[in-house]
């Protein structure tokens, strides 16, 4: 039986304009340099990884790997599908000792090995990752309509409404800054 449940319908939702364009004005960025795991050309980036290769901001694709088998970039942009984020997080960890760094959407699930063990050391981030919980989640994009995505909301006299979706689950912003020293055993 799987550890968590995972009900939505899709695993390609968007982040919201608004959220990686505070992200990138915080850094000082007008772009990321590469979008490691997009299913679509939302996140301004010169470079992106889709499943089925590296693609150059024209849309021309220039090598067959996907984001977990190719080489990345100085600075990245990842929000990957919340089943495989693990994967994710240690491929930024192998690519932090190169000296790039990752700016990644996460679930909190502090209690997985890619967060107690990855992200976290002994309770602590690790030296050079900052984390940024997110008070209520995001409401992310279906990149079929462009629009938010919806869900239906129980009210306290059982009636249910639509409202824009927030994922449930506790989110973060986790910054896995390159580093060229070997992280700690």
């Amino acid at each position: 039986m799987p550890k968590y449940s995972f009900t939505s319908k899709r695993s390609d939702y968007l982040t919201p304009a608004w959220f990686y364009e505070k992200v990138l004005d915080e850094a000082g960025l007008t772009m990321f340099d590469c979008d490691v795991c997009c299913s679509i050309f939302n996140i301004p980036a010169h470079f992106r990884y889709r499943q089925d290769g590296l693609y150059l901001n024209s849309g021309n694709r220039i090598s067959e790997n996907d984001g977990l088998k190719g080489t990345w970039f100085p600075v990245n942009w990842c929000n990957p599908p919340f089943k495989i984020a693990d994967k994710f997080v240690y491929k930024a960890l192998a690519e932090q000792k190169k000296g790039h760094t990752t700016y990644m959407l996460l679930p909190v699930r502090t209690e997985t090995d890619y967060w107690y063990n990855g992200i976290y050391k002994e309770g602590k981030p690790r030296h050079n990752i900052d984390v940024m919980f997110l008070k209520k989640g995001l409401c992310f994009v279906d990149p079929e309509t462009g629009k938010y995505v919806q869900m239906r909301k129980k009210m306290p006299n059982g009636k249910y409404k639509t409202v824009d979706g927030v994922f449930k689950e506790g989110l973060a912003l986790v910054v896995i800054k390159g580093n060229k020293e070997c992280l700690d055993a």
